[in-house]
């Protein structure tokens, strides 16, 4: 029998034939994981401005709810990607005040309440107290003024008794520069006041992270990838504006307009390469308008 070997030349183009088949192969597979890459990125920048966009709606149609006509609001810092604090009582809970106790060295004020658990820990109260001017002292014969302030809940105590709970509030803002009441005599409750329980929320944006803060706890990320986030106003008689309006009643809105626009993780070379001012990543864009339920509202 006449067996015949496989040439050079046959070797070469069965090698030729091999590679061209197989580059062929590795290009599909790669468009087809870039492709899948791209669609996976896409798909969860679609869900998380989605959430993003649902998260921020819902907590500014709660702001001022649980609270009387012009307490509750936003406080604005900023000028276009601005932070935004939103002010509410989620649990539309209040007491009375039954009695204090002011630790000035502790910088603390014990107020006592019939149910301490309608107040939320690590949260804030607003109450009335009896003060003096700013830097002065009742000792030295200042006379005094009821103001309504807003303090962190820095504790609480339950007995599960009436009169027995207590919520313990930082004094802090008041204790300290410009105000230094420091004299015993300075600070005083009204009996039988009311101390109204308030929730914040707190929305800010740095480099593409989204943080949100929650009364006086830890600042936390919400989202990352946020190309950029903007606010507008619509004022009841100046209309959509970029900033707080100051035409009387200075400051009100009724409506919120939330813009967000996400962007990919991660860069796309090809994309860089083909347009570059998209700096190699692909965009979502969401934009809603909020109707807050509390009209009664003004910007802090």
């Amino acid at each position: 029998m006449n067996r015949r070997g496989v040439t050079l030349i046959e070797l070469l183009v069965a090698l030729s034939l091999f590679v061209l088949v197989g580059s062929g192969a590795m290009y599909v597979l790669s468009a087809q994981n870039r492709n899948w890459k791209l669609s996976s990125d896409q798909s969860e920048m679609n869900m998380t401005a989605k959430s993003t966009l649902d998260e921020l709606s819902r907590s500014f149609r709660m702001v001022g709810s649980g609270l009387p006509d012009y307490a509750g609001g936003m406080v604005v810092t900023g000028s276009g990607e601005e932070k935004v604090t939103l002010v509410m009582n989620e649990s539309g809970d209040d007491d009375t005040v039954l009695g204090s106790y002011w630790d000035i060295a502790g910088k603390k004020l014990r107020i006592a309440v019939h149910d301490a658990t309608r107040f939320g820990y690590l949260g804030y109260a607003t109450l009335s107290l009896k003060v003096p001017p700013s830097g002065q002292h009742v000792s030295g014969g200042a006379s005094v003024t009821t103001q309504s302030f807003t303090l962190g809940i820095v504790d609480r105590t339950d007995t599960q008794g009436s009169c027995g709970d207590s919520v313990i509030l930082d004094l802090s803002p008041l204790q300290n520069a410009p105000n230094s009441w420091t004299v015993a005599g300075d600070i005083s409750t009204l009996i039988n006041g009311t101390i109204q329980n308030v929730d914040s929320i707190s929305y800010r944006k740095s480099l593409d992270t989204l943080y949100v803060k929650r009364n006086i706890q830890s600042e936390t990320i919400f989202a990352t990838g946020i190309d950029s986030l903007r606010f507008w106003y619509n004022h009841p008689v100046a209309g959509w504006q970029d900033s707080l309006s100051t035409i009387y009643p200075s400051k009100m809105v009724n409506k919120v307009r939330v813009r967000i626009v996400l962007r990919t993780r991660k860069v796309d070379p090809k994309l860089l390469a083909k347009i570059p001012s998209s700096r190699g990543y692909q965009f979502c864009r969401m934009e809603t308008d909020i109707a807050l339920r509390n009209t009664n509202l003004t910007n802090r």
